[in-house]
């Protein structure tokens, strides 16, 4: 049973680490520049990926041999995770995190044809070629090494799902709070902490995400952000 849950780990590690590369890949190719900052966690891996290869792998490997329904199920699948993943993180961080709206056939810029195509093509390579070779490797490995690993992985994916996750929403200061009718120097100095803490995560999501899109109250917290900063230069 653990061994399975250790090869299981393996297996969406795997898939989000791929999904990472490709992220970086498909963005260095449309911004000629280099850029390792992808999705909202510190490590190398996107969990969407792994969720994705996940179901594809589990869900269609009955469909092997007949690429046209491999192909418009994994196109299915993958834009149903999209799809859902971008609303229901939405949601939670009062973030819009990707945005298709400029691109062919999208829906609510949250998924598009160009990606649900990709996401065809690489259900058909993932399903008939990939998986069973990828399966081969993690199996030769002794059980031991298999749960050393798996645990080791787990425990740093959790760990960066918890940190990050709590960072992101340590940003989104409500200014609705500070109901003082002068309450300037209480702003101030949380929002000179939260820069102080929190700057790297800060500076990291807006590389991974140059086109997110905020609620009102990041606006403003990223607003009065500037000028605490311009007036602090000042005082100094």
């Amino acid at each position: 049973m653990y061994y399975s849950f250790c090869l299981f780990v393996l297996i969406f590690f795997g898939y989000s680490f791929i999904g990472y590369m490709v992220e970086i890949l498909s963005i260095s190719r449309r911004t000629h520049t280099i850029n390792f900052s992808r999705g909202y966690l510190i490590g190398p891996y996107l969990p969407i990926f792994g969720m994705g290869g996940i179901f594809i792998t589990s869900l269609l490997n009955h469909y092997r041999n007949d690429i046209i329904v491999l192909f418009i199920m994994s196109l299915t699948i993958c834009c149903l995770l999209e799809y859902f993943t971008s609303l229901i993180m939405e949601k939670i961080f009062k973030l819009r995190w990707w945005d298709y709206s400029d691109r062919l056939l999208n829906i609510n810029g949250r998924i598009c044809l160009e990606n649900g195509i990709m996401f065809g093509i690489g259900g058909v390579i993932l399903v008939r070629y990939f998986h069973p070779a990828f399966i081969a490797l993690l199996t030769s490995f002794s059980p031991r090494f298999t749960c050393v690993l798996g645990t080791v992985l787990f425990v740093i994916m959790f760990s960066d799902l918890v940190l990050s996750t709590y960072t992101i929403l340590q940003l989104k200061i409500d200014l609705n709070i500070y109901t003082d009718k002068d309450s300037t120097m209480r702003i101030r100095r949380d929002v000179l902490e939260s820069i102080r803490k929190y700057r790297f995560f800060h500076n990291r999501l807006y590389k991974a995400f140059p086109n997110i899109t905020e609620n009102k109250n990041v606006s403003k917290f990223q607003s009065t952000a500037e000028r605490v900063k311009k007036r602090f230069q000042k005082k100094k």
